[in-house]
């Protein structure tokens, strides 16, 4: 078992040597990286770009039946990929209760909101932008709130 695995592993490792699979990881990808890349190459896929202020863009490859839900999940797993060395916290809770995603400055404020009905397409740019504030709708605070 243990030699098919091993074998397994050079065949991808030679495999991902190859010209055409120049933008896999060298790490080994996961079953849902490789599915994401194949959907990507027969265009069910979008690579979008996710601008973070000064801090680098990150990269995400979303479906086309993806909500804006998953666009921040997927954000959320790909930052702490990024971020995996690093001993930081984020309170997630609180980010998307202060900043949304922007489209061509449009906000996207609902969260079942699918990405091909937004107008996202391969290579869109999303930005972080503060939440509206509605003068008429007063909240309690979100620590009081419980």
């Amino acid at each position: 078992m243990e030699q098919q695995i091993s074998q397994l592993e050079q065949n991808i490792h030679s495999l991902l040597k190859d010209p055409l699979l120049s933008d896999v990881t060298t790490s080994l990808p996961t079953e849902q990286e490789l599915d994401d890349l194949i959907a990507l190459e027969l265009d069910h896929a979008y690579n979008i770009e996710i601008h973070r202020g000064p801090l680098t863009p990150i990269n995400i490859i979303v479906r086309q039946a993806t909500t804006v839900r998953d666009i921040k999940i997927l954000f959320q797993q790909k930052w702490k990929q990024l971020e995996e060395n690093k001993r930081r916290s984020v309170s997630w809770k609180y980010i998307w209760r202060t900043f949304c995603l922007e489209l061509n400055n449009q906000k996207l404020l609902k969260d079942e909101a699918i990405v091909s009905q937004l107008g996202i397409q391969q290579g869109s740019i999303l930005k972080f932008a503060r939440l509206p504030y509605d003068r008429n709708k007063h909240q309690k605070a979100w620590r009081w709130s419980r």
